[in-house]
């Protein structure tokens, strides 16, 4: 696996930005996970414009990839970073590219 960010390059209103997810966090106890955080890196033209600390529920990804929520984080991350990536992109579109709380 390589150690370079994974970055997700999107367009909204003309402006690149980059998003880069930060390594997940889950619930820690003995149940299955219901909620996994991360913080998300907003960049535009390289620079830090803000940091969305998203979270991601157990059903949101079930209804994406039933088998991704109890499967390695392999299968997993792709859809909690396709998940956060389009509600940032839905919160830069209405203007708030800086810091805050992201329920996705």
């Amino acid at each position: 696996m390589s150690d370079e960010a994974t970055r997700y390059p999107v367009q909204v209103a003309g402006i690149d930005y980059e998003l880069e997810p930060q390594p997940v966090r889950a619930s820690l106890s003995d149940s299955p996970a219901a909620l996994w955080g991360f913080q998300v890196h907003v960049l535009r033209d390289g620079a830090l414009v803000g940091i969305k600390t998203c979270f991601v529920g157990r059903v949101r990804v079930h209804t994406k990839a039933p088998a991704a929520v109890d499967g390695p984080m392999a299968a997993l991350l792709p859809i909690l970073h396709e998940v956060a990536v389009g509600k940032i992109t839905e919160r830069l579109a209405e203007g708030e590219a800086g810091d805050e709380i992201v329920f996705a």
